[in-house]
């Protein structure tokens, strides 16, 4: 009688560890940005920008919404909606603020982080990822913020 019910106990603990599903895949770049997110480095126009307010800088996003809760001072704008195509080569990120400002970037996501890199608004669209001085170009690293 107990080898019986230790068989069934092992066979339950077995079913329910083939059970146990890994969590879903992001299937789109949209899917992989969301939560939040700290600066690690930005230039623009081709100068560094002070680390201590790169350190205060970080983005949430949220569907296709981003913010900046705290710090936006080198931001494309304080909040807005993010468009992405990541069909083209190189992907590209528009940023459109709640003042209807658009600002083009494009982008690419890695293992931990991503890198974007935006043209000042009304300018084209940069084609690499670096911000030259001259440029305008904003360039920024960003990597995920790490759970508490």
């Amino acid at each position: 009688m107990k080898m019986r019910l230790l068989i069934i106990a092992a066979l339950g603990l077995l079913l329910a560890a083939c059970n146990r599903q890994e969590p879903p895949t992001p299937k789109t770049d949209l899917d992989r940005l969301q939560g939040t997110w700290n600066l690690v480095s930005a230039m623009q126009d081709g100068k560094a920008l002070p680390e201590d307010k790169v350190k205060q800088t970080m983005i949430v996003f949220k569907g296709d919404t981003f913010r900046f809760p705290g710090s936006a001072e080198y931001a494309t704008s304080k909040a807005g909606t993010i468009k992405l195509d990541e069909k083209k080569t190189p992907k590209e990120m528009d940023a459109i603020s709640t003042e209807k400002e658009v600002m083009l970037g494009i982008y690419a996501l890695e293992e931990n982080g991503y890198k974007v890199c935006f043209a000042p608004a009304g300018k084209p669209r940069p084609t690499e990822l670096t911000s030259t001085p001259g440029s305008g170009y904003i360039l920024q690293s960003w990597e995920r913020q790490k759970k508490q």
